[in-house]
């Protein structure tokens, strides 16, 4: 990909990718359009409707039922989720002849070139205003995709602004983005989206593609077979903490899943004996959403015929959660197999051939004492007819599932589901001798995993943030090294109550000694006090937090200390409880909390909190022992209190639990390590090769370290500079630096933002002396940016940056940049812009940069909605060239960019003046940059425009007869200037296309009255 100097060079390239891909260009003008009102191309659907379903027979009827029931649908959130499932499985039309419903295809999945793929560029739509979007994606006439591009070189804008431009573009044209699916916000990088026009925010994502940069793997994304695959199996409406949303998938989601269903399609054509694959992702990146897209495509899938799909999992909390994730989506049901029972009755349904649908278990269900007795019944039935011990089009998920996959349950479950295809997706895999992952469930050596996706993999790409750890209390509260030792060379992964009784007398001893150690009542109110002051000092306010005790009775002393030093509403118990034989300090817990929450059942307390602590202020701080170590996803739990050994697969899944990214403020999961396992990091995860766990975690010392690497690249930015001056002269210069060149503009505030999220993390007392002014001068340079170059984000800004307390609080609030804010001038662009220019700027430099800031905020940025801007445009472009040239010419650029501002001043007032439309003013304007000023051109664009005014109307332009009317007029009026002129052919077209521009951009009813 070339590098781009201009916004039309990025949508050029995009549309030349897009047409090598088999889309057809289709000028704005050409398009099959019946108003500008209507999103549609109705004429291209209405024959894709005919040729995809003429085997049903459609008629003109059932036809007009069809665009009734797309055109007519509401674009609230209910509407836009009807549509959605139109555009997956057709809409449903009562056929009057044979009296049945059926449903009517607006799409052809199965053979992708029976289908009208068209691109268009500078399409307008009107609605509560009109709007002109920069390319869009039709296929069979319904506008599926919407891409918005933004100058690279510009200093002002990026791909963030094309994203605000089209989640405006939502409320202005409200029908359009009822049929809008994906949105794509492109510069140098391009960002891709589902469109929800009543939500505010929506999460961005990068698509990648091997060995391409971003726009072109998005541009492969964007592919025929592609786009319909994700509107169908990979884009679902979804409710989230009440809220209706979309999901769309990740790149690599995307990839596995399709990894699976090419598995399965392959083996089933007979191409490939495989019957199996390991999706290795990490903790955090959307295992389970990857789950569910491949279980959907595979639940649609015709060779599969209507297969059983289960989901196989070994946690009660693992299948509660694959539940409500399921149940979040619009999309098929599935069924919690709740006993041995109903486990025998759905592999006996339909004579043993099992029941069809996707079903959720748990693996302990499958007790060879339980089911053996059925799997003979079901052999002898397979020797007389298909059951489900033979049936090839069952699929199994596995979720995680470490210790559950090894043993007789496992080998039941295998011989049932004998001719399953099997995958498992998990975070930690493991190979040890008798419990191999690769072994189970890939086919080493030369296929280790179907698919992965590694842990620095997702934190470059953001969908996970990294972990770093720091011991707490070491000589105080830590494991002795014999203890340590123990748990590091048993075969335990953890103490967990009920396993002490069944080992071995010698081994129980030890294992009693470490769980004494860390239940000491002493012992845990000194860790509750360290906790609770670092939680108000780093946490409180913005983040979250989670104690990992030891064991259940561990939990409930934790509550106990804790509400000594934090409010009691600050922290929960979730922990499961036997309440006839718990111990006294566990009976406690139980009675405080049914007081509390109105003598509801433990269960539904535990469920409650949980929901509270993802919605909710309160709780704050969870405290937990074996629940939600794994599965857990909330992404504003930043820090983890780690008081159990813990080791392996185990060890990963539970700190796992703080890496999801929090409104972009996050930087890292935090560990505090109360026992000293960290600093056995190698032994922990010795199971692990060194690649497979590069950047699992890392020492808080490696915050440090990138911190400074940051600032040093920052202040390298600047080496001319001197670096303890905050005055506007010394500012201006470091903007000048930023502004002279757009890569550089564009890395300070990436590495800034970076930055100011490391330094909430470690906090002013963790920083260097001269680090923290360092990087007080730095954030100076922010301010100053932000408030003179990209007042367009201020918004965005002022609400992100109240996340950030320890930089208001140590930075912001300092006098240096107290006075920095103060010291810059209020300057708005009026008639007095000049006046107020010459009189609170003093510096010619000051001066220039601010003419240059305010021309290419207001001129290149708003060039198309007004025809004054539009004309000054390259005279605009050159002071921006003056500006970015090394040695400048201060005086230069504040003399021309003077003059263009008296040309603003003198332009509109004339145009008020003349009595001129836009539409009329943009055509004066356009002859006298062609052919200099010339009173005759008043009266001739008045002629032309007294010509127009009958054929300019609402939707004129999609008219064909107006719009053929208005060319055939604007080229008869270019012929008068043949002769006057002397113009060559070449010369009069150019003139007419300019003219004829004009007139589309301005030309409404009343532009020319």
């Amino acid at each position: 990909m070339p590098k781009f100097t201009e916004k039309s060079l990025v949508e050029d390239y995009i549309l030349e990718k897009l047409t090598k891909k088999g889309w057809r260009f289709v000028p704005a003008n050409e398009l099959e359009r019946e108003s500008l009102s209507e999103p549609l191309l109705l004429n291209n659907l209405v024959r894709a409707i005919k040729r995809l379903n003429a085997e049903k027979g459609i008629g003109d009827e059932e036809l007009k039922h069809v665009l009734n029931e797309l055109k007519l649908k509401g674009s609230g959130n209910e509407g836009l989720k009807q549509i959605l499932n139109y555009l997956k499985f057709g809409v449903p039309i009562k056929f009057e002849k044979d009296r049945m419903v059926k449903y009517v295809r607006l799409f052809d999945f199965d053979d992708v070139d029976n289908n009208e793929f068209i691109v268009s560029r500078q399409v307008v739509y009107h609605g509560r205003d009109d709007i002109r979007t920069d390319i869009m994606l039709y296929v069979n006439g319904i506008p599926l995709a919407e891409i918005e591009c933004k100058n690279p070189a510009s200093f002002s804008e990026n791909w963030f602004d094309a994203y605000k431009q089209i989640k405006d573009y939502e409320k202005t044209v409200p029908e359009l983005y009822k049929y809008v699916q994906i949105g794509v916000a492109a510069e140098q990088t391009a960002m891709y989206f589902p469109v929800v026009p009543w939500q505010e925010e929506i999460k961005v994502n990068q698509w990648k593609e091997e060995e391409k940069d971003p726009i072109d793997s998005t541009i492969e994304m964007l592919s025929k077979d592609i786009l319909l695959d994700i509107i169908r199996n990979f884009m679902f409406f979804r409710v989230e903490m009440g809220n209706a949303t979309k999901v769309i998938a990740r790149y690599m989601q995307y990839r596995a899943a399709r990894k699976i269903v090419n598995r399965v399609s392959a083996n089933l054509r007979g191409e490939d004996e495989k019957n199996k694959g390991l999706i290795w992702h990490w903790q955090g990146s959307g295992k389970t959403l990857t789950m569910i897209f491949a279980a959907h495509k595979l639940y649609h899938l015709k060779s599969l015929e209507n297969p059983s799909i289960f989901f196989i999992v070994d946690r009660i909390e693992l299948e509660e959660q694959l539940y409500t994730e399921f149940n979040s989506l619009d999309i098929v049901k599935p069924e919690i197999i709740g006993s041995i029972d109903e486990l025998r009755k759905v592999l006996k349904h339909d004579e043993g051939k099992g029941r069809r649908g996707i079903m959720i278990t748990l693996i302990h269900k499958f007790r060879v004492e339980e089911l053996g007795e059925l799997q003979k019944e079901l052999e002898e039935l397979s020797k007389q007819k298909e059951t489900i011990l033979t049936r090839k089009n069952v699929v199994a998920f596995i979720d995680e599932g470490h210790r559950s996959q090894y043993g007789t349950m496992a080998g039941q479950m295998k011989k049932i589901l004998k001719y399953a295809f099997f995958f498992s997706l998990t975070g930690t895999p493991i190979s040890k001798r008798g419990k191999d992952t690769y072994l189970e469930f890939s086919y080493p050596p030369e296929e280790k995993y179907l698919d992965r996706y590694f842990i620095t993999d997702s934190i470059r790409d953001g969908f996970t943030v990294k972990l770093v750890y720091q011991p707490r209390l070491e000589k105080e509260v830590h494991l002795k090294k014999d203890m340590l030792e123990t748990f590091l060379e048993l075969e335990f992964e953890e103490l967990p109550d009920e396993t002490r009784d069944k080992v071995e007398e010698g081994v129980k001893k030890r294992l009693n000694a470490i769980n004494m150690f860390l239940e000491n009542p002493k012992r845990i109110e000194l860790i509750a006090k360290d906790i609770a002051e670092h939680f108000k000092e780093n946490a409180d306010g913005t983040f979250k937090a989670m104690v990992v005790a030891a064991s259940r009775k561990a939990c409930a002393y934790y509550k106990l200390y804790l509400d000594k030093w934090l409010p009691k509403e600050y922290s929960e118990v979730v922990m499961t409880y036997n309440e006839k034989r718990d111990s006294q300090v566990i009976q406690n817990r139980i009675s405080e909390a049914k007081a509390q929450y109105g003598e509801k059942e433990m269960d539904e307390i535990r469920k409650e909190v949980i929901e509270k602590f993802k919605e909710e202020e309160n709780p704050k701080i969870l405290i937990v022992t074996d629940m939600l170590l794994t599965g857990f996803d909330a992404p504003v739990l930043q820090t983890m209190y780690l008081d159990k050994p813990l080791k392996e697969h185990r060890l990963l899944q539970a700190i796992a639990r703080t890496n999801r990214p929090y409104k972009g403020i996050k930087e890292a999961g935090v560990i505090l390590d109360y026992i000293g396992i960290l600093k056995e990091f190698k032994r922990a995860f010795e199971i692990y090769s060194e690649e497979e766990i590069k950047g699992a975690l890392s020492g808080m010392e490696s915050l440090r370290e990138d911190f400074n690497i940051l600032l040093d690249g920052l202040l390298a930015l600047f080496s001319a500079i001197p670096k303890d001056s905050y005055d506007r002269q010394t500012m201006l210069k470091a903007i000048e630096v930023l502004t002279t060149d757009e890569e550089n503009s564009k890395r300070f505030l990436e590495d800034y933002r970076e930055l100011r999220k490391i330094f909430e993390l470690l906090g002013p007392a963790e920083i260097k002396v001269e680090r923290f002014s360092d990087y007080k001068w730095v954030s100076g340079i922010y301010t100053f940016y932000m408030n003179s170059v990209l007042q367009n984000q201020l918004g965005h800004e002022m609400y992100v940056q109240r996340y950030f307390d320890k930089t208001l609080k140590y930075v912001h609030r300092t006098t240096e940049l107290e006075n920095l804010r103060k010291d810059l001038p209020a300057i708005s662009f009026d008639e007095n812009y000049l006046k107020d220019l010459e009189e609170k700027v003093k510096g010619k430099e000051e001066k220039a940069a601010s003419i240059v800031f305010t021309l290419n905020r207001l001129v290149l940025v708003e060039k198309h909605k007004n025809p004054v801007y539009e004309s000054l445009t390259e005279k605009v472009e050159r002071i921006l060239k003056l500006w970015k040239e090394k040695t400048k010419d201060f005086e230069k650029i504040y003399s021309e960019g003077t003059e263009v501002f008296k040309k603003i001043e003198k332009l509109s007032k004339r145009q008020k003046e003349f009595g001129f439309s836009d539409m009329e003013y943009s055509l004066l304007l356009n002859l006298e940059k062609n052919f200099g000023e010339d009173s005759e051109f008043i009266r001739d664009v008045r002629e032309l425009s007294d010509r127009l005014r009958d054929h300019i109307f609402n939707n004129w332009a999609v008219q064909q007869t107006a719009r053929k009317t208005v060319e055939r007029e604007v080229r008869r009026f270019v012929r008068r200037y043949v002769k006057r002129y002397g113009l060559k052919i070449d010369e009069l077209d150019n003139l007419y296309q300019n003219l004829m521009e004009n007139v589309e951009n301005y030309g409404k009813p009343g532009s020319n009255q």
